[in-house]
């Protein structure tokens, strides 16, 4: 290999892997209530969800941990602050297939990056387009534990660390306050508007109703930051994809460069 060529593929490794990630903020979500517990309130800890919030929330993490397959067409924005506190909108569109317990795929595309991620249970692909380059390493069993090994490391994929933490259940962590707002209509379909504040970031989720209690809409918002960027999405459901073979492999255009990982991301524990 030519010396020009390690030096370039040296310093693109670390740029791709930034512009593979996808800064939600998701582990921080929003609220419009005290925290002083009100009677009927369920109290976490320091933290106060209201009884009605925490019920939607069960209701959907106990219905999303029932699917088996399931596909999510995602319409998203996310705000950018530029100069003088001028702020842009960003649009983005993902798609992302899963089959549990140990595959996945995400394409997403957008006004800032495009980028596809790929995991077959063994191995994770994040590819470029934009760059034509792609890096392949070996991936924990379960789609648990692989995000969850992504987050640690500071790679985030797109509304699949959010999914993650609403079937695991664990959405409400770092939650100070949450509360049922009301009803809301989202693309013709009825749902429970709930919202949460966390030290810097609210959060709000509209949650379907009736027998299938989907997510359908989050929206959050950065506090603290000059002009309160926020970033949404608005979630189609397809509830029986048409899997094929070819979803969760990975071919490479012949023009793709492999970048190749000194280390291989390893699962500290066992997800479910």
């Amino acid at each position: 290999m030519k010396t020009s060529e390690k030096r370039a593929r040296k310093f693109l490794l670390p740029w791709l892997l930034l512009a593979l990630s996808a800064p939600l903020g998701a582990q921080e979500t929003s609220s419009r209530t005290s925290d002083t517990a009100a009677s009927g309130d369920v109290v976490v800890g320091s933290q106060v969800v209201s009884a009605e919030a925490q019920a939607v929330l069960d209701r959907m993490t106990a219905y999303l941990q029932g699917l088996t397959s399931f596909s999510i067409d995602t319409h998203a924005s996310r705000d950018e602050v530029v100069a003088f506190g001028y702020k842009l909108q960003n649009n983005e569109r993902s798609l992302i297939t899963v089959q549990r317990p140990s595959k996945l795929r995400a394409e997403v595309s957008g006004d800032i990056r495009n980028r596809t991620f790929v995991y077959d249970g063994k191995t994770l692909i994040m590819y470029s387009p934009d760059d034509s380059a792609y890096v392949k390493s070996e991936a924990p069993d379960t789609i648990g534990t692989m995000v969850e090994t992504l987050l640690d490391a500071g790679v985030e994929m797109p509304l699949i660390d959010v999914l993650y933490q609403a079937t695991a259940g664990t959405l409400t962590d770092f939650v100070r306050g949450g509360i049922l707002v009301g009803t809301s209509t989202i693309d013709g379909v009825e749902c429970d508007q709930l919202a949460f504040r966390q030290a810097s970031i609210d959060w709000q989720l509209w949650v379907q109703k009736g027998a299938q209690p989907l997510p359908r809409k989050i929206l959050i918002t950065t506090r603290y930051e000059v002009g309160d960027p926020q970033y949404q999405a608005t979630l189609h459901w397809n509830l029986k994809p048409r899997i094929h073979a070819s979803t969760f492999a990975f071919a490479p255009p012949k023009d793709a460069i492999e970048i190749a990982l000194d280390t291989a991301p390893t699962a500290a524990a066992s997800t479910p």
